[in-house]
């Protein structure tokens, strides 16, 4: 009886491991997916940061769900005298990004 009692305990101890080890690889996979609320905003960020020209940053945000043409516009009026910034105007594109949404959801 011992005997089948130190097994069920074994079985049960690799069972819980091997959930506890999916559920960590699932949470890492979200994170170096990129889980966030729209990828094409900060590869536009990062373009706007690279001097890229405006044509490629207009059409990477219109891939966005959240953007028309109109906030394309606004965005890139709100962020283009930030451009000299240390950070390329990374980060002043992302708050004109948050402003013409009106949320904080980008940082």
């Amino acid at each position: 009886m011992l005997a089948g009692l130190g097994m069920f305990s074994i079985v049960v101890t690799v069972l819980y491991g091997t959930k506890k080890v999916s559920d960590y690889r699932d949470l890492r996979r979200t994170e170096t997916v990129g889980y966030c609320e729209d990828c094409h905003i900060y590869k536009a960020a990062r373009l706007f940061a690279r001097g890229e020209p405006v044509r490629s940053i207009e059409d990477r945000l219109a891939k966005s769900y959240e953007f028309d043409p109109m906030r394309i516009q606004e965005t890139l009026a709100l962020a283009l005298p930030h451009r000299s910034d240390r950070d390329g105007g990374y980060q002043a594109f992302l708050k004109a990004v948050n402003q013409v949404i009106g949320e904080e959801v980008y940082g």
